[in-house]
């Protein structure tokens, strides 16, 4: 399972973000980052959703291949966070590292 995860937005407008791929993870820390996919529920109710009209939120951006090869992209921010996900979504800010401006 590899999960990509991108958190942007903020009063700074700042990027962070990581890549994990559990085949790469220890055994123990594998497990527990597929147990907090399973228990977000995003795999089965991926919906993206964002609050109209609010300023200033962080936005996430979880994309999760799964050892299948399917693949699940999620976006949300700050007030339309999914139930489920917070705890998810601490073990990725740990992992997130500052991300390279966008340059377009």
């Amino acid at each position: 399972m590899k999960v990509k995860f991108v958190q942007s937005g903020g009063y700074a407008g700042l990027r962070r973000g990581c890549e994990v791929d559990t085949n790469l993870l220890p055994s123990n820390e594998a497990a527990k980052l597929k147990s907090l996919v399973e228990q977000s529920g995003i795999l089965q109710k991926a919906k993206s959703n964002h609050a109209p009209h609010a300023r200033d939120l962080f936005n996430y951006n979880i994309t999760v291949e799964t050892a299948e090869g399917e693949e699940c992209n999620v976006s949300f921010d700050d007030l339309s966070l999914p139930e489920g996900i917070q705890p998810l979504l601490n073990y990725l800010q740990s992992c997130a590292y500052p991300l390279t401006p966008n340059v377009n």
